[in-house]
């Protein structure tokens, strides 16, 4: 029996090499597109986190009109007290006389339009804890589980204590504050 020594490699080499590669690039577009997603969702997570210290801040400044002897802490905290906050026109405060009531209600339009155009969904809940304390809640509508990527399920916090309903597929930062 003769043999033949042969140089190169054979097609069937070839395709077996073409096939694991193309496994392995397809796996590295899943991880791709599964980062995209998360750095997604943890950009919504940052802007809310951002809205709702808007929140605290604004009742902070707020809570200087304390000094005229009638309003407290909790009138305060019952003015910015919404669930959700509603996103329809108000009177204007920038360059004209607001009360304290417009002035509230001005600082509510604001946050709720930037809510509303930062985040999908975004929605500003606030709710009055016990005496000084209250809860702010900045919620979004979550991106859908990607099956094709391995991505189960979404991992979201529960904000049903501030209002944020459980069943609606939407995620939320609460930060608790005392004004």
């Amino acid at each position: 029996m003769k043999f033949v020594k042969t140089d190169g490699v054979s097609l069937i080499e070839v395709l077996v090499t073409t096939l694991i590669l193309g496994i392995g690039l397809l796996g590295v577009a899943a991880m791709q597109v599964t980062s995209v997603n998360s750095s997604q969702e943890g950009y919504y997570r940052s802007q809310a986190t951002e809205i709702a210290e808007s929140v605290a801040s604004r009742m902070r400044t707020t809570r200087m009109s304390i000094y005229d002897g009638i309003t407290t802490f909790a009138d305060v905290i019952e003015d910015y007290a919404g669930e959700p906050y509603d996103c329809s026109a108000v009177k204007s405060c920038i360059g004209s006389d607001c009360n304290d009531e417009e002035l509230v209600n001005f600082d509510k339009w604001q946050l709720c339009q930037v809510a509303s155009r930062d985040l999908p969904g975004g929605e500003i809940y606030v709710r009055n804890v016990s005496g000084l304390r209250s809860r702010v809640a900045v919620s979004w509508d979550v991106a859908q589980a990607r099956q094709d990527t391995g991505q189960r399920t979404i991992l979201n916090n529960q904000c049903s204590s501030v209002g944020v309903p459980d069943n609606q597929g939407k995620d939320c930062v609460v930060l608790e504050i005392i004004p």
